[in-house]
């Protein structure tokens, strides 16, 4: 397969998109944000911002024209919608498609039927069968729970009120990858063609346990006294269902289902023992740096 030089990016002001920008033109590849406007946070003069109707496959056909690859970072009401953009990119002759899919363990056949996971599972799917019919290739980058998440958020640890629910008694692991490293791994995907060729493949910056955290929290500043208590990650996973069913199906009843299964850790195979971290140019968080990281916290 001839090597990637041109890539649209569609979704570059997201959460993801930022960085895989960043990421792509640090590497040296011309690319292209589609985009509903033409305001733009693109700040390289060499950045090509072009304006779409991402619910046109003429407008994204004429966009994608002579792009070798696609990299949507859409956010998660808009990844049903990518099928559209999966069209275009066959019409334009793009060769490799990689979608909106930077998560835990989505691909997991005991959950990529739950609601959050559905939209995910039918694109994949999709582009799994235009890949067996030749019209192009996919890639899929399961980076584990976002670190910036996970410590900004008081997703593991509520450093700021010294808090902790421990879901699962706190001891699940939980791969995990900022947001830099993730956009590295996209330009990793791009550069090894073959080898990430209509597959899923993953990256870990570290896998970590609630425990961890406290027990690392604790020796760092012994003084501070944690408050704790335990829920089932199954009990999160049920309340998001519920809200589903209830018609509640916004993202508070998809963080639910994402959160209680992500955090299962191993249950659904949530922690990347086994990755793709060498081939995609990903290192591995040390744990000294792991510690600084929970001390900039407290």
């Amino acid at each position: 397969m001839s090597e990637i030089k041109s890539v649209a990016i569609a979704g570059a002001n997201g959460v993801v998109g930022p960085h895989v920008l960043k990421a792509l033109t640090e590497a040296g590849f011309q690319v292209t944000i589609l985009t509903r406007s033409k305001k733009s946070d693109a700040q390289d003069s060499n950045v090509k911002v072009v304006e779409v109707d991402y619910t046109s496959a003429q407008s994204l056909t004429a966009a994608l024209t002579d792009i070798d690859a696609v990299v949507s970072t859409v956010g998660h009401e808009a990844i049903a919608a990518q099928q559209t953009l999966i069209d275009a990119a066959i019409a334009a002759g793009v060769k490799r498609f990689i979608p909106s899919e930077y998560s835990s363990c989505s691909y997991n056949p005991k959950i990529e039927n739950l609601p959050t996971y559905t939209p995910m599972t039918r694109i994949r799917q999709y582009l799994d069968e235009q890949a067996k019919a030749g019209k192009l290739t996919w890639t899929v980058l399961a980076t584990g729970a976002f670190l910036e998440f996970l410590f900004d958020r008081p997703t593991l640890l509520d450093y700021a009120n010294h808090k902790a629910t421990l879901y699962d008694k706190g001891d699940n692991r939980v791969s995990s990858t900022s947001l830099p490293q993730v956009g590295k791994a996209v330009v990793g995907v791009l550069k090894n063609l073959e080898a990430t060729k209509n597959k899923i493949v993953k990256v870990s910056e570290v896998i970590l346990t609630q425990n961890q955290l406290l027990g690392i929290a604790k020796a760092l500043k012994p003084e501070i006294k944690w408050e704790t208590h335990e829920v089932p990650c199954s009990v999160l996973v049920q309340q998001g269902l519920d809200d589903f069913k209830a018609g509640n199906t916004g993202m508070p009843a998809a963080m639910k289902v994402l959160a209680g299964t992500a955090l299962a850790g191993d249950v659904y195979g949530c922690a990347f023992d086994e990755n793709d971290n060498k081939l995609l140019g990903v290192k591995e968080m040390t744990e000294e740096n792991l510690k600084k990281l929970v001390a900039s916290k407290l």
